[in-house]
């Protein structure tokens, strides 16, 4: 590509209209709403459960299997799941995945028994598989360049939304199966928006389905023929480009290119776990029991409303500081707050409070500004097409492995080391990631999806033109575009 038409691309991408993607974009993320419920459905679930059964195992034990239950069937269904979504395209994944919280909330509302009640708890695990794999990418895919880092926020934000919704009805005392209803509810509703929703027009491209992807671009671009010929010549190149592929015209999925940020990510999401959010979300209650606070329940919806208030600053701050220096700030000070909560229970009780306030609001600030959205940002934009299926299976795999890792062995460990070193853990692991992040992880802030693949690619590599099967279609130029002034019906002309 020629300085020129750099120029022109980057011109391009300045003036690309965000009311179309940013509409869609809040519509399908209520999957994220809706994984936000499931993670921390536990937490004021648990007691109103084990009221309603007794089951032949230990409360402790109960407990963290039905908190880890979902996580645990997730990252099996994850590793099933990669190339099934690249087969069938992110917006029917999504849909899928609604319907999965749909049935697996209906099962535990309805349920007689612990066994009906855990059934539900896996289903909604597939769920949660589906939203990890399709929902950032499609955000991502459909977001203008400029904004895409603020756009694939957006499911971070329904994250803590839905984290907000869960705690604040366990403020109000509301049954387990009331909560688990409303949220199947919720689920009916973000199918509805999934299904108005269009398909992603880079995975239209990959599956030759040109003029769908055209009519995609028109919608996105509010019809403006200069944006989506644009568009559609990046994506045509993108298929066709010359970068390193097998024979067979694909980047393989073991090669230097695919393996660098596959190995960046699977770290980056071990250190998301290594925050411990995940399993303080999952028992808040009883940590802030534990802790000393008055008033659990009420502190755990205002740490909920905390998260969602800091993590629009993190997507105002994405597309501009960028990934990977909030990652590294924020971990530094993740590992500050982890440490505060080691030293507050080493101090008399006055003290021990005041220090743990200070720990906690710093705690909340650092996660929800880079943690809890930017490596979910990051995922949807490290993988080349025809590996992103095979690979974001992996990285889900990995993140659902340690969120169940830390899910079922942290009040195991709070019980054999106290809370004091666990924290102290925990915290020199933070560190050692915020030093992971700024040796090995590239800035993707302000690059096309496909810059940050290049960015992997070896220094000496063997290049082979690659015909995609819209060649068929295209002119000797390889550019389709679309003719005359731009309406939803126009010809497309070679």
């Amino acid at each position: 590509m020629t300085m020129e038409s750099t120029s022109i691309r980057m011109e391009a991408i300045s003036t690309q209209p965000i009311g179309p993607a940013l509409r869609h974009s809040l519509g399908v993320s209520i999957s994220g709403c809706l994984m936000g419920i499931t993670v921390a459905y536990s937490s004021g679930a648990l007691d109103d459960m084990n009221d309603d059964y007794f089951l032949p195992v230990p409360t402790t034990t109960q407990n963290m299997l039905f908190s880890s239950l979902a996580a645990g069937v997730a990252f099996i269904a994850g590793l099933i799941f990669g190339r099934f979504v690249v087969l069938i395209g992110k917006k029917h994944a999504l849909m899928l995945s609604s319907i999965f919280y749909f049935l697996g909330y209906l099962l535990m509302a309805y349920s007689k028994g612990y066994v009906m009640l855990f059934i539900g708890r896996s289903v909604t695990g597939f769920g949660l598989s589906l939203t990890c794999l399709a929902l950032s990418p499609y955000i991502s895919e459909i977001s203008p360049t400029k904004h895409r880092g603020k756009f694939a926020s957006i499911m971070q934000l329904q994250v803590q939304f839905g984290i907000l919704v869960i705690n604040s009805l366990a403020v109000l005392d509301l049954s387990f199966r009331w909560t688990a209803f409303i949220t199947s509810a919720i689920a009916v509703v973000n199918l509805f928006f999934v299904t108005i929703a269009p398909e992603t027009p880079r995975w239209l491209m990959s599956k030759a389905k040109v003029r769908e992807a055209g009519d995609v671009l028109d919608l996105l671009m509010e019809q403006d023929p200069d944006l989506v010929n644009d568009e559609i010549e990046v994506l045509q190149r993108s298929c066709r480009v010359e970068i390193p592929r097998d024979e067979h015209g694909a980047i393989p999925f073991f090669s230097a290119q695919n393996l660098k940020p596959l190995a960046i990510m699977c770290v980056i999401m071990i250190i998301q776990q290594v925050t411990a959010v995940n399993a303080v979300l999952a028992d808040s209650i009883t940590i802030f029991k534990d802790l000393g606070f008055v008033e659990p329940r009420t502190c755990t919806a205002g740490m909920s409303a905390a998260f969602l208030l800091f993590t629009f600053g993190s997507a105002a701050l994405t597309d501009k500081a960028g990934r990977k220096l909030l990652l590294v700030v924020f971990a530094v000070l993740i590992s500050f707050s982890l440490a505060l909560f080691s030293l507050a229970g080493f101090l008399d009780k006055g003290l021990h409070m005041a220090l743990l306030t200070l720990a906690l609001g710093s705690y909340v600030f650092s996660f929800a500004m880079a943690w809890g959205s930017i490596p979910w940002v990051l995922s949807g934009e490290m993988f080349s097409l025809e590996n992103q299926g095979r690979a974001l299976s992996i990285v889900s795999g990995v993140n659902w492995v340690f969120n169940f890792l830390t899910v079922f062995t942290w009040p195991l460990l709070i019980d054999r080391l106290t809370p004091r070193w666990v924290w102290l853990i925990y915290a020199t692991l933070m560190l050692l990631g915020a030093i992971f992040v700024g040796l090995f992880l590239p800035e993707t802030r302000g690059l096309t999806l496909h810059q940050v693949t290049d960015l992997f690619a070896p220094d000496s590599p063997r290049y082979v033109t690659v015909v995609h099967r819209i060649s068929t279609t295209e002119s000797s130029s390889g550019i389709l575009r679309r003719a005359g002034p731009s309406t939803t019906d126009q010809p497309y002309t070679f």
